[in-house]
């Protein structure tokens, strides 16, 4: 089986894909940039995390070449749901754990990347110079966001959920990919991704801050007000507060 890892950029996606892939691997499964340098499959994951820029057949039917072979890992993406990719999910072949965050806290994290420029990892982010680009170009993410929740399959994790309820939602992820929860394995990769230990290790996971909420203090009135006027929707549907 393939599990496909998602998230919202800037939602602790690395914490996330990296959490599963060694929970799969603990339980017996493969690193998929094993998996993408034994099938030679340089040209459809990426050589950092098993990257997928998108979930169409013509990227994704290589990929699961391995997965028909009996081997199973994990794949990292942003990327919204494809009538096939559904498919895969829905006859089992498939998982999809996708994660999000508040949306504000997403883009206050977009703008400091844009800010920093840091060679090739924020390249996406370098031409956002107002909270106003800001939010024009996650508009395509809140509609991922959209089909994603619309199945039943996909596991969802809430960011903030996953710093104050660490091994409730690890549990959860625990019992979606199949891993013994009990094994020492399993036990030492969970500890190894505790929020407050991985800040300590600095930028590896994207979480240099950790803060569900910072966006409140560090965004000015003016531009809290325009968000919630540009997001209301989407925080009420997600369940965040204005």
């Amino acid at each position: 089986m393939v599990i496909i890892s998602i998230g919202m950029p800037r939602s602790g996606t690395l914490w996330r894909y990296n959490l599963i892939r060694d929970l799969v691997i603990a339980s017996g499964g493969k690193d998929g940039l094993d998996i993408r340098r034994k099938y030679m499959l340089h040209m459809f994951l990426g050589k950092n995390n098993a990257d997928i820029n998108t979930l169409k057949p013509h990227r994704l039917i290589p990929v699961l070449v391995p997965s028909i072979l009996g081997n199973k890992f994990v794949i990292n993406t942003h990327a919204g749901p494809t009538p096939f990719s559904i498919k895969l999910l829905n006859n089992g072949k498939a998982g999809v754990i996708y994660g999000y965050r508040d949306p504000r806290a997403c883009l206050l994290s977009i703008m400091d990347y844009s800010k920093r420029a840091y060679p090739g990892y924020s390249a996406k982010f370098l031409d956002i110079n107002s909270i106003e680009q800001a939010v024009e170009y996650f508009q395509r993410y809140l509609r991922i966001w959209d089909g994603w929740m619309a199945h039943k399959g996909v596991l969802k994790i809430r960011y903030e959920d996953m710093l104050v309820d660490y091994e409730g939602e690890v549990e959860n992820i625990v019992a979606y990919v199949g891993a013994e929860k009990d094994s020492p394995e399993v036990e030492e990769v969970i500890r190894n991704y505790l929020p407050g230990h991985l800040r300590e290790g600095g930028p590896r996971m994207h979480l240099e801050h950790g803060k569900a909420e910072r966006f409140r203090k560090d965004f000015s009135p003016e531009e809290m007000t325009y968000l919630n006027e540009q997001l209301m929707p989407y925080l009420e549907k997600m369940g965040y507060p204005p």
